[in-house]
């Protein structure tokens, strides 16, 4: 898992790229950069996921941890660009009722 974080405004805009499986790699290196992020008093975060390829069970848990870790200093986690099977999964899992999906980035960001 890779990701790049730029600033759009006062929103962090976290591109993720690969596989979303969970495990200590992928976890450690999202949420060290969503507490790098809170530390810099930076409360609107979108994670795009537009080059994410795969997700499991686990990386819902790697998306929720972190929604309740922004939630909890005040801040706000938003989703973009999912590829129909994650949206699919959000749907199933009722996750969508949680979390903010918007269609692009861009649209995230204006949203805040």
């Amino acid at each position: 898992m890779k990701l790049k974080t730029e600033m759009m405004d006062d929103v962090a805009v976290v591109s993720l790229d690969g596989k979303l499986m969970g495990g200590p790699p992928a976890s450690d290196v999202i949420r060290n950069e969503v507490y790098s992020l809170l530390n810099q008093n930076t409360k609107k975060i979108v994670f795009d996921l537009e080059k994410v390829t795969r997700m499991n069970s686990s990386g819902l848990g790697i998306l929720i941890s972190n929604l309740t870790s922004i939630k909890s200093k005040g801040g706000d986690l938003k989703l973009a660009a999912l590829n129909e099977n994650m949206k699919g999964i959000m749907v199933m899992t009722k996750l969508n009722t949680i979390f903010e999906i918007s269609t692009t980035a861009e649209e995230a960001v204006k949203s805040f």
